[in-house]
């Protein structure tokens, strides 16, 4: 079973990529977030977190840019009725921590945002992994509604993408109120990882 590939990337599209790997071109589908992530890697290395499912009538590969997504993806198509078509769409529209935290808190209207997943598939989802992705993964601060949630979220996502840690990120946004807005929970996140920086 191939774990991953390593090559180059010969192509990129919206819902796939190809790695030329010692002069094999690999056809990998991906997420829409996994696009984003190798986006200026055209030519470049590129190693890609790799699933290969076998049907009857097809067998494709499956990248991740991140082996979390890889397991959550695994996890996901573990669901009767979620087929990897659907889990690389909610992999695509969500972050692993977003979707981890919407299974812990019961926020089927977050999955169901997801292309083609609707909120009765998205709560089946959640019974069937809530004990499976939420324990033990992730510690999010508790916010007060699942949108003060997904705005805590975002906070993380946002900063990470600038290189700070995510754990770090996760600290400071505990100790602010999760109801200001979005862009003032940014700034005061900043002001705190600053100051600890700074020390």
């Amino acid at each position: 079973m191939l774990h991953f590939i390593h090559g180059t990337l010969a192509k990129l599209t919206g819902e796939y990529a190809v790695i030329d790997c010692c002069g094999a071109g690999f056809k990998i589908l991906i997420s829409t977030a996994t696009c984003a992530k190798i986006a200026d890697k055209a030519g470049k290395d590129v190693l890609l977190y790799t699933y290969m499912s076998v049907s009857e009538d097809n067998i494709s590969l499956h990248g991740f840019a991140e082996e979390e997504e890889l397991e959550l993806f695994i996890k996901l198509i573990s669901v009767s009725g979620i087929g990897p078509k659907a889990a690389t769409a909610i992999l695509g529209a969500l972050t692993p921590d977003t979707l981890r935290s919407a299974v812990a808190h019961n926020d089927a209207r977050t999955i169901a945002q997801a292309p083609g997943v609707g909120l009765k598939t998205a709560q089946k989802l959640i019974i069937e992994l809530k004990d499976k992705i939420a324990a033990g993964e992730a510690e999010l601060p508790q916010a007060a509604s699942p949108a003060d949630n997904q705005k805590v979220l975002q906070v993380v996502d946002t900063l990470a993408v600038y290189g700070f840690a995510r754990n770090q990120v996760t600290e400071a946004v505990k100790k602010l109120d999760s109801s200001l807005p979005l862009e003032e929970l940014i700034a005061q996140t900043l002001r705190i990882l600053g100051k600890e920086k700074g020390r």
